[in-house]
């Protein structure tokens, strides 16, 4: 039997790994991208998620593949036990957008169709769109944020905190809420 404990091992394994090479995801890219793939309405193969992530490398080695395996298991487990939060603190600037932006690229595939179903009610629309721009703010560059904060007079470091707290409530729920957008729209079928 397969182990699938994600390990600090694992993570020091792929931050080096997937550092090596331009064309792979960053490892907080990788993170990000993986939430949002797991929360996907369709299913997606591992040959394809994994081919994403490690930017088509055709010789990946298995330790490599095994730890990719262990982390898509980790976030999944959190992910479905409700346990699921963002894997960096609002200080972790550069890491969260980072996330944020895979989270972006991993919903790709199914975000415009349901929020573009004309048979999803506007209330369960609104509350996808907002989640995910939620989940997305740090995607934003540092300083559009910080004019932001200037504009309205608030101090950033608490606004990233508020925004970081905000995008945890909503990341909880996430995979619940595309998976009721997507039975409503009619797009995918409800699993048995």
């Amino acid at each position: 039997m397969l182990e699938f404990s994600f390990t600090e091992q694992h993570k020091a394994l792929l931050t080096d790994y997937l550092s090596s090479t331009e064309q792979a995801l960053p490892y907080a890219v990788c993170e990000g991208y993986l939430f949002a793939i797991i929360c996907s309405p369709a299913g997606i193969e591992m040959e394809q998620w994994l081919t994403i992530v490690s930017g088509g490398d055709e010789q990946i080695a298995e330790e490599h593949v095994f730890a990719l395996m262990a982390l898509h298991h980790d976030i999944s487990e959190r992910v479905f036990s409700g346990q699921f939060q963002l894997p960096y603190t609002s200080m972790a600037v550069a890491e969260l957008q980072q996330w944020s932006q895979g989270f972006l690229a991993g919903i790709e595939h199914f975000y415009a169709g349901l929020v573009n179903s004309e048979v999803l009610n506007d209330e369960l629309k609104q509350a996808l769109i907002s989640s995910t721009e939620q989940l997305g703010f740090f995607s934003l560059d540092q300083s559009q944020i910080a004019a932001y904060c200037d504009a309205n007079n608030v101090e950033l470091n608490s606004f990233c905190q508020q925004q970081h707290e905000i995008a945890n409530e909503f990341a909880v729920a996430y995979v619940q809420l595309v998976e009721n957008a997507a039975v409503e729209s009619g797009l995918y079928e409800e699993e048995g």
